[in-house]
């Protein structure tokens, strides 16, 4: 509100003239006119206030053409009121009563609302006489009662944007260069608010979007689903709206309830319940019709406001997939919602959403995640005692001990010895510390050294230059250089010939090779596991294995048991050996009966795991099965100790032994050792030297017979 300086005025003669009664005027000051005409252009580009800017034009119309009061009215966001905006020379109760009185364009009937409704100017010779002067006219201002008085519309283009009215205090003939002057100063107005108005506009769009970009920033910094997602949008969205009021609806489908807040209290109830608060608010026809509801409520609606005296109501509904349905509403006492306001509160309401939306999901997310650590730890465990690593089964102790060694020096580069029988996995550990070390990605070789005749060995594994031997004619890269940055898996080293031992031994302290005929050091970086079944300790004893290359492969000795001594695991990989022959073959085998597994478990498995999965496979092929393997499937040699009832009588060999100072370990694995190589020696005998008889008076196959006899060949120690 601007109130410039009253100046009181005498009494005048009343009069009333009109457009036609204009006659030509005496000249005005030409230099006041165009200093003041000047000024107003000044203001064309001003940044200053709007009202600020309209009182300035005011004072140079009513200076510089010589009347005496004057006023500025201008339409609100509606559209529907002219509203008073500066006023020149009004008394205070005159000012008060023009700024607290918006005239309706459609209620009211006074000069302002005529020439708004028409777009033409009037001019009054007599206020006091004058037919077209009404009671609200006289209402507002008392002047109506003498003098005359211009009043024209404030346009752009055709658009009625507000009146600009003057008065002068004594009864006046409008002179023509007065009215044109007059019209050029409307329509200096008219551009300059218009002007104002884009500036205003940019600045509160700008305003406007800084607080949307301010509160979706914030909504984006979290996943918690509290009150913050609904605390940013309520504040937000009344900077935007410039409202008073702000009120939230969610209704919770699958759970049939609606949590309402309305920026004081959050009442979570049944969706009947909470329909009640609402009523047949446009929150109800928002959510219903799923649209964006904007309503000024006149007088007689205000019994349907969520809040009294709050008419300028806005509701926006939003959507959460298909699970939340709501509304964001706001309201005002007073103006509209500007199109630009209803956009960005709606594109605000649709980011809560989606953090609503990625709030939920990453709820469920982190309970999933929960829940699958829960189970991942639950099958861990599980797997640690059934599957451990990587097609090694087991559950039984000793093997849940090897996991663990497994897990503990994957990740380090240390030399890696593991012992154990023909078939116990040697080669299925090793691959397992690879894939658990940090050379999973790069390669895996295994080689036998048993499998390559010893001439051949060394140029296998360092490889050799062109016309280093005979044949030699191009450079061959060896399996050590080719391995680089992975590992390698020398398989029976105790089959390794003692010459290459000492290169080898020398490679792995200089850490570099050297191809056969090349002068050049090839940097080597290999992770080494070594494998045997054969006792190395004793080889060294021997002279057979370099006691210096021993104690160098050896820094992690890793001791796989053998299967008869973990029986535990031997039903358990059985049955997982009928699933995989039921795949491979195409049966539905379910498992063993009973007799059939205590067979199994009364076997003592010379050949292990691998013996085990040869004769599951050996089941499913040759018999014809039902969904249960029964005693009749299982092969002879299985049963035939069962159904033997051999029995041993040790007594002589106790009777060898010293009163004291023996060692358990070496003494039992002696016995057992000579034992086997002298129940070998004897089949042979008794077959005649016919290895394929011998083997099946033992109950075992031909190979296995003769894998057996190589290892016992060569003991001829006796016992201390």
């Amino acid at each position: 509100m601007v109130v410039t300086e009253f100046k009181p005025f005498p009494s005048v003669t009343d009069g009333m003239i009109e457009l036609s009664d204009l006659v030509p005027d005496p000249l005005l000051d030409k230099d006041k006119l165009l200093k003041s005409i000047f000024r107003i252009s000044n203001l064309l580009t001003a940044q200053a206030n709007q009202d600020e800017i309209l009182a300035k034009i005011l004072d140079e119309l009513i200076d510089a053409i010589g009347f005496d009061r004057g006023i500025i009215r201008l339409f609100d966001e509606s559209q529907q009121y002219l509203v008073a905006r500066v006023v020149k020379n009004y008394n205070e109760e005159e000012a008060i009563i023009a700024f607290k009185t918006p005239l309706n364009i459609k209620v009211h009937e006074c000069l302002a609302t005529k020439v708004a409704r028409s777009g033409d100017l009037i001019t009054i010779r007599d206020a006091a006489t004058d037919p077209r002067i009404t009671d609200t006219d006289r209402m507002l201002t008392k002047i109506v009662g003498n003098g005359s008085i211009v009043c024209a519309p404030l346009k752009i283009g055709d658009y009625v944007i507000g009146i600009l009215a003057a008065w002068r205090k004594e009864e006046v003939h409008f002179f023509a260069e007065e009215i044109n002057l007059f019209l050029t100063f409307s329509n200096q107005v008219s551009v300059i608010i218009h002007n104002a108005r884009l500036l205003e506009t940019n600045a509160e769009k700008i305003r406007q979007l800084m607080v949307l970009q301010e509160a979706v920033s914030g909504l984006n910094q979290g996943y918690s689903l509290d009150n913050r997602i609904l605390e940013i949008v309520f504040n937000s969205a009344l900077k935007i709206a410039c409202a008073e009021r702000v009120m939230g609806y969610v209704w919770d489908i699958e759970r049939n309830r609606c949590l309402v807040n309305d920026g004081e209290h959050i009442f979570i109830e049944g969706k009947e319940e909470c329909d009640k608060k609402i009523g047949t608010s446009i929150i109800k026809e928002a959510i219903e019709g799923d649209t964006i509801v904007v309503r000024q409520a006149s007088g007689e609606e205000n019994s349907q406001l969520m809040f009294a005296g709050f008419p300028s109501e806005i509701a926006i509904p939003f959507q959460i997939k298909n699970k939340f349905v709501g509304a964001l509403y706001l309201a005002k006492q007073k103006g509209v919602y500007t199109p630009d306001q209803i956009n960005i509160l709606d594109v605000l309401v649709k980011n809560a959403a989606t953090s609503y939306d990625n709030a939920i999901m990453h709820s469920l997310l982190s309970r999933e995640a929960e829940s699958l650590k829960s189970e991942v730890e639950k099958l861990k465990e599980r797997e640690d005692q059934i599957m451990g690593f990587h097609d090694i089964l087991g559950k039984s102790q000793k093997m849940i001990d090897i996991f663990h060694v497994i897990a503990d020096v994957a990740g380090h580069d240390t030399n890696i010895l593991i012992q154990g029988e023909s078939g116990t996995g040697k080669e299925l550990i090793a691959r397992a510390i690879h894939r658990h070390s940090h050379r999973s990605l790069k390669p895996f070789v295994d080689i036998n050294c048993a499998a390559i005749p010893p001439t051949l060995l060394e140029s296998e594994l360092f490889g050799y230059e062109a016309g280093a031997f005979t044949d030699a004619r191009k450079r061959k890269i060896g399996l050590l250089e080719y391995c680089n940055g992975g590992t390698i898996l020398l398989d029976e080293i105790g089959e390794m010939p003692i010459q290459l031992q000492a290169k080898f031994l020398r490679m792995l302290e200089d850490g570099h090779i050297r191809r056969l005929g090349g002068n050049e050091n090839i940097p080597n970086d290999v992770r080494f596991v070594f494998s045997t079944n054969r006792d190395l300790s004793n080889m060294v004893a021997k002279g057979a294995f370099r006691e210096d290359l021993y104690y160098r492969i050896s820094v992690v000795p890793v001791l796989i048991p053998p299967l008869r001594e973990r029986a535990d695991d031997v039903i358990m990989l059985a049955r997982y050996f009928v699933q995989e022959f039921n795949k491979k073959f195409s049966k539905r085998v379910k498992g063993f009966s009973r007799d059939a597994e205590m067979i199994l478990q009364a076997y003592p498995w010379p050949g292990n795991v691998r013996e085990l999965k040869n004769i599951i496979e050996r089941i499913m092929i040759l018999k014809s099965l039902g969904t249960v393997i029964n005693p009749d499937n299982m092969p002879s040699e299985l049963k035939s100790l069962d159904q033997k009832g051999v029995e041993i009588k040790i007594e002589p060999f106790l009777q060898q032994l010293p009163l004291d100072g023996i060692n358990y370990d070496v003494v039992t694995d002696k016995i057992v050792k000579d034992v086997k190589s002298k129940i070998l020696k004897n089949a042979l005998i008794k077959s005649g030297g016919n290895k394929s008889e011998a083997a099946k008076q033992l109950g075992i196959s031909r190979y296995k017979f003769i894998r057996e006899q190589k290892k016992f060949n060569n003991l001829t120690q006796k016992l201390p």
